[in-house]
C-alpha cells in the first residue's frame, strides 16, 4: 500500500468524523470511501448506477432490503482505519 492511499483513507476517516450524515466520502484522488461514522440507511455507491436504477424502479426501501446484511460479517484488515 502506498503513503498516497494511506494519506487518501486517512482524510477519508477524517471528512466522514465531521460528516456523519454522509454515507460515502469523496477523497482528493476522486476515490470513494464508505464513511464509517454515518449514522444513517444505506444507500447505494454514489457510481453505481445499477443501484441507481433499481432505487429509481422499486424504491431505496426495497435496495436497502436487498442489500441488507444477514449477519455483521467481521472487518477485512484493509477496512480497519488504523
Amino acid at each position: 500500500m502506498s503513503f498516497e492511499s494511506l494519506a487518501d483513507r486517512d482524510y477519508a476517516l477524517e471528512a466522514g468524523r465531521v460528516r456523519t450524515d454522509c454515507a460515502w466520502v469523496l477523497s482528493d484522488r476522486d476515490v470513494w470511501y464508505p464513511n464509517p461514522f454515518y449514522v444513517g440507511l444505506r444507500v447505494p455507491h454514489p457510481e453505481d448506477d445499477s443501484a441507481h436504477d433499481y432505487v429509481r424502479e422499486h424504491g431505496i426501501d426495497a435496495w436497502r432490503d436487498l442489500t441488507a446484511p444477514k449477519t455483521v460479517p467481521p472487518l477485512e484488515e484493509w477496512e480497519i482505519p488504523y
